[in-house]
């Protein structure tokens, strides 16, 4: 996913002067409520327009329909624009009429639609002044960004920054570098040769260089020096980028000696070793001096393994893995910086002590804002009985409707091997079926009748493992609703699943760590070559371990750059009051294959 702190900056951009900001929604526009005295104005300006001849009364609704996009209200706006009669009245009015549209299609998740009317060919007839070409540029960048062309929205950017003041610059600079990284490597590298212009190309090896070296801050610090010697003159070595200006120091700042906390016994034992043996590649990987100590965690006191691995040198301790250690941590003076591989119960937090881990609760939220970047309304939740499915389903509720979503009814299971009358239940099927046989009761003949499913849901959102999706899903299709769009979480998705088992799980989109999706690179390659189960259920583990172990270097860019990130095995990864959120892929099964697919809705 985007991460929300760049689409805060993309939307901030796009509303410009206006006081309240708003996130970008699904086409089912959220309203958010309007300063009284800009409110009183647009009612004025309708009310004027009542009065006004045609040409005045659409020169004062375009301006009324801004005004309401600058308070984040693109309903409003879009009903007054609606009833324009002529929106091309005068140059004016065409200029303000085309970029509000163009603002409300991004705002709306509709990129293609705000390039076409940034493209109108009407921009030919009104005077390009300084500021309005920024305006559009700006605008055109945020709408390829949407639409997953990161190079082009770059290039927007690139195109504007000679006619940006200086501390306007900044933020330019870090949306054009945030843009590109987005890109793999191997592409930006190959963008770079093929690049028109200077400018571009040094914007693009730069970036090529950040993500080629991103798991090695040393190698990124030389390299980052050897391209300033190079590209002395560009615009971007006047003005880095801030996770760049930062690099010096996290390298300065690396610890020497790291303690492992793991349990590598009992019930945890195969996911802490995984964990482990994770650490233990992307250690190897960098071939650095850091010194590494294990700690087995499974039957010691979590305090005291502290203590014992501070004062035998360790300046910085990844683990405890169990939720119960790391609550106990919470409420320690910790002497050194702790990241932790699961989070709190109770969300109880500790300056020192960073939570990463494989919370399902990322997933539940990143499904609720993806079905409603997709512009569905109304949700029917397929849930398995217990804690576990009491808390996921319990996230999930309470984000998607405060997405402005509608959950219709939620149905919960055990496990089973016939989910037909479950599935014939909640989609009614049942109660057309019941009314067939009153209809034949009451005329006393028989009749040809197709039974009918529920017509009141958008989607279903089915919470299971794979064994049980295989069993709910085609129960779904044969009672009527193969046409309803099913998103799951990951737990649906088995790393090691056969075709033939995935045929049964065909249409299900879901979201997953790129360790599962994608090649993430060499390191990858070798774990699955040296170890059989990183192929297996513990296959997460051991990107956790992975991303662990790459992540403690970048923490201070984390906690002090607004939307810096980090592209890791478990997803792209965010720090928000110290815990480490997780952005992830999302894929589709299709004729029994794993098929990733994009992000949000239109292609550009």
């Amino acid at each position: 996913m985007t991460n929300y702190l760049i689409q805060l900056l993309l939307v901030l951009s796009i509303i410009g002067c206006a006081t309240m900001s708003t996130e970008p929604s699904g086409k089912s526009s959220r309203n958010l409520e309007s300063k009284p005295s800009e409110s009183n104005r647009i009612e004025s300006l309708l009310m004027d327009a009542e009065r006004s001849g045609d040409k005045k009364a659409s020169r004062l609704k375009i301006l009324a329909a801004s005004i309401a996009v600058e308070n984040g209200d693109t309903e409003q706006a879009t009903k007054i624009l609606d009833v324009v009669s002529d929106p091309f009245v005068d140059a004016d009015s065409s200029r303000i009429y085309l970029l509000t549209r163009a603002r409300i299609s991004i705002l709306e998740w509709s990129p293609a639609e705000a390039l076409a009317f940034l493209n109108d060919q009407h921009f030919q007839s009104i005077a390009l002044t300084q500021d309005l070409q920024i305006e559009i540029g700006q605008l055109r960048s945020d709408a390829y960004r949407l639409g997953r062309s990161y190079i082009a929205s770059a290039r927007e950017r690139i195109y504007i920054d000679n006619l940006l003041a200086p501390d306007e610059k900044v933020q330019n600079h870090e949306l054009i570098f945030s843009a590109l990284l987005e890109v793999p490597a191997v592409s930006l590298g190959n963008q770079a040769e093929n690049a028109i212009t200077s400018e571009l190309r040094g914007w693009l090896s730069l970036a090529a260089m950040t993500k080629q070296y991103q798991n090695d801050p040393l190698r990124q610090l030389r390299e980052l020096n050897n391209w300033k010697k190079l590209w002395s003159n560009h615009t971007a070595a006047t003005q880095l980028p801030a996770s760049l200006m930062m690099l010096s120091r996290v390298v300065r700042e690396q610890p020497s000696a790291i303690a492992l906390l793991l349990p590598l016994q009992g019930n945890l034992g195969p996911f802490g070793r995984a964990i482990r043996d994770g650490i233990l590649a992307a250690h190897y990987e960098q071939r650095n001096s850091t010194r590494l100590r294990i700690y087995d965690t499974t039957n010691s006191d979590i305090s005291e393994t502290v203590d014992r691995a501070v004062s035998e040198g360790a300046e910085l301790i990844i683990g405890p893995l169990s939720r119960e250690n790391v609550t106990a941590l919470a409420s320690l003076d910790l002497a050194v910086p702790v990241v932790a591989l699961n989070r709190t119960i109770g969300a109880i937090g500790n300056t020192d002590l960073y939570q990463f881990g494989l919370a399902p609760e990322d997933e539940m939220i990143q499904v609720a804002e993806q079905v409603s970047r997709e512009g569905f309304l109304k949700a029917l939740t397929i849930a398995p009985q217990g804690d576990w499915g009491d808390r996921n389903l319990a996230v999930f509720k309470s984000h998607w409707e405060a997405l402005g979503g509608i959950l219709v009814e939620e149905a919960r299971f055990f496990d089973q091997r016939d989910y037909s009358d479950l599935v014939k239940s909640l989609l009614k099927v049942d109660q057309s079926q019941q009314r067939s046989k009153e209809l034949r009761r009451i005329i006393g003949q028989r009749f040809e009748f197709t039974p009918r499913r529920r017509r009141d849901i958008d989607f279903i959102f089915l919470l299971a493992n794979p064994s049980q999706a295989r069993g709910i899903n085609p129960t779904l299709a044969f009672f009527y609703a193969d046409d309803i769009p099913v998103y799951a979480s990951s737990h649906v998705h088995e790393y090691s699943e056969s075709r033939i088992d995935n045929i049964d799980l065909n249409g299900i989109r879901f979201c997953d760590i790129p360790w599962k999706l994608a090649n993430t690179g060499r390191l990858q390659n070798e774990v699955h070559n040296l170890w059989e189960t990183s192929r297996s259920t513990y296959s997460p583990y051991f990107a956790l371990g992975i991303d662990a172990y790459r992540l403690y270097p970048r923490l201070q860019q984390l906690k002090e750059i607004a939307g810096e990130r980090m592209f890791g095995a478990t997803g792209v990864l965010t720090l928000k009051n110290n815990t480490i959120v997780r952005s992830l892929m999302w894929a589709q099964f299709r004729n029994g294959k794993v098929v990733s697919i994009p992000l949000v809705l239109e292609n550009i």
